[in-house]
């Protein structure tokens, strides 16, 4: 499987998610969804959907030859630093960089894992538990243990099996009614699980760090799931004026370092979580019903219509007779027919051996000498001769790529029938190339291209 494979796949992928995540987005705002627990449903409804795409692919295989006889040029030999930016395309570099930034978004949740027990080795665990903070593990019914560090500004709250809570020093000097509050959220995001799926949401951006759709639809979940547990709280505890007060007292501290956890406060959706507090949203049941129904037929129209319109491409077959290579024949500049230890006997090729091609003086790709780029190369079309007589099988050809990037010489070296071999001179004949150099200068070079026709 090919760079340009895995490239061309993601990027048919990304548009069939900005596709949905649009539409998705647009019907929450038509339909004005804004109960938080109904959006919470919903944008994660919307990210599974995102994420259940490639299920619903026809994954239609790259089949060599589907309309023609393409040649893929895969080189047998090296360069040196000269010839890296022939040896990786400017496909195979943006492969790359986005594996780096998964590579380093892998690194930066590691130092976030490693920074939260680093913060618990050196928190001080709170013990006796105060009143206010024995009121909340009743009212929750959940039992983590509680820290508090210097290092924080904001509550943190992470573990599993053992959960843990870290209080900013400041929280002993807050009000007993914010204490209490901000307790009981904390505790109910531990009730919830919330903290493993904040890890899980973690790597779905850590894969997709470069889709803006993706972030936008995390932002909206975890608004959604603060608001969710911001109205637990008031339910629970009957205070909404002392939590409003505590967001705002825990708003005005520094901010808090990123570390891979659910933070109480998220200074961006403070106006948000106020107003929902503030403002309850209330919609009739038969309306809500109505509308979910509505805004899922529309997230499912626009899966539809991404998968038809940008589909996804199954890994190759690989042909019988093996891959398309493209061989560099002679070994060193010369004139006249290629040295006889690189030439192809008759059994290789099929009892057709090559005579003189190129008149000149002709280089191999070596420790000095780039390979020439392909800037144009067409398919090489099947005729309608020979697919009524579904006839498959390999050309070879050996050509010669000037010193202006022209294909100057095409020799026929392994042929079919039924204008096949006629088919893949004259297209050969048109390919253009960025030319081989040879110390800054361009220079003629000599290979060999296998041209398969298949039929499936």
């Amino acid at each position: 499987m090919s760079a340009s494979w895995w490239l061309g796949n993601l990027l048919a992928y990304s548009v069939q998610v900005a596709r949905v995540v649009a539409a998705g987005g647009l019907a929450a705002i038509v339909l004005r969804l804004k109960q938080p627990g109904v959006m919470l449903a919903y944008w994660q409804a919307l990210l599974a959907a995102c994420l259940l795409l490639p299920l619903l692919e026809p994954w239609q295989r790259m089949d060599f030859a589907p309309a023609g006889g393409p040649a893929a040029i895969i080189s047998t030999q090296g360069g040196g630093v000269g010839s890296l930016v022939s040896l990786f395309p400017l496909h195979v570099w943006v492969l790359l960089l986005l594996v780096a930034g998964v590579g380093l978004g892998l690194l930066r949740l590691a130092l976030g894992l490693w920074r939260l027990g680093h913060y618990r080795r050196a928190a001080l665990r709170i013990a006796p538990l105060p009143g206010t903070l024995r009121e909340a593990q009743a009212l929750v019914r959940v039992e983590p243990t509680f820290y508090f560090s210097d290092r924080v500004e904001s509550p943190v709250t992470f573990g599993w099996l053992d959960p843990a809570i870290i209080f900013p020093r400041r929280f002993e000097r807050m009000d007993e009614s914010h204490q209490r509050a901000i307790a009981c959220h904390e505790l109910l995001h531990v009730a919830r699980r919330d903290w493993l799926v904040n890890l899980f949401e973690e790597l779905i951006l850590t894969l997709f760090w470069f889709h803006p759709a993706l972030w936008w639809v995390m932002r909206s979940i975890r608004l959604a799931r603060e608001q969710v547990v911001d109205g637990q709280v008031v339910a629970l505890t009957g205070a909404r004026k002392p939590y409003l007060h505590a967001l705002l007292e825990i708003a005005a501290a520094p901010r808090a370092m990123p570390v891979p956890a659910p933070l109480f406060l998220v200074e961006s959706q403070l106006a948000r979580r106020v107003a929902a507090l503030v403002k309850e949203v209330r919609m009739s049941k038969p309306r809500l019903i109505g509308s979910l129904v509505i805004a899922l037929a529309v997230l499912a129209a626009a899966g539809w219509w991404g998968v038809r319109t940008f589909h996804l491409k199954a890994p190759p077959r690989t042909p019988v007779g093996g891959r398309s290579l493209w061989f560099v024949l002679t070994a060193g500049p010369h004139s006249g027919a290629a040295p006889a230890g690189n030439t192809p006997d008759a059994k290789s090729v099929g009892g057709i051996i090559p005579g003189p091609m190129y008149r000149g003086e002709v280089y191999t790709v070596g420790d000095d000498v780039t390979m020439p780029v392909p800037v144009y190369q067409p398919e090489v079309p099947y005729t309608a001769e020979a697919r009524a007589a579904k006839l498959q099988g390999t050309n070879v050809l050996a050509i010669v790529v000037d010193a202006s990037g022209a294909v100057s010489d095409v020799q026929l070296m392994r042929g079919l029938d039924k204008g096949l071999d006629e088919s893949a001179i004259e297209t050969l004949r048109t390919w253009k190339f960025k030319a081989a150099m040879k110390k800054g200068k361009p220079v003629p070079v000599r290979a060999m291209v296998e041209v398969y026709f298949r039929l499936f």
